[in-house]
């Protein structure tokens, strides 16, 4: 029973420091990440759509792997909502 109880107190934990989750996926130029995250505190958190892409111009180990942005609607918006949106991985990241 005793480690039952832990076994919840560690999950809610992590549920708790939960930020936001990716799926990846296959663009007609490479696999990226797409998902979520949850900005703000209290009763001002948002949640925005993002994409991950790989840094294909990383030259050194002082450069990062991936760069996170917000997504865009097809129109070019940037998005806030919970709908999932198709993205392609920029020109500039090819």
């Amino acid at each position: 029973m005793l480690e039952d109880n832990q076994k919840s107190n560690k999950s809610n934990d992590w549920k708790e420091r939960e930020l936001g989750a990716f799926w990846t996926k296959d663009g007609p130029k490479g696999k990226f990440l797409s998902g979520t995250v949850e900005v703000g505190e209290g009763d001002k958190k948002q949640k925005l759509q993002v994409v991950m892409f790989p840094n294909r111009y990383k030259e050194s180990d002082r450069q990062p792997d991936y760069i996170l942005y917000t997504s865009k609607d097809m129109d070019g918006s940037s998005s806030s909502s919970n709908q999932p949106k198709k993205e392609e991985i920029p020109e500039s990241l090819v």
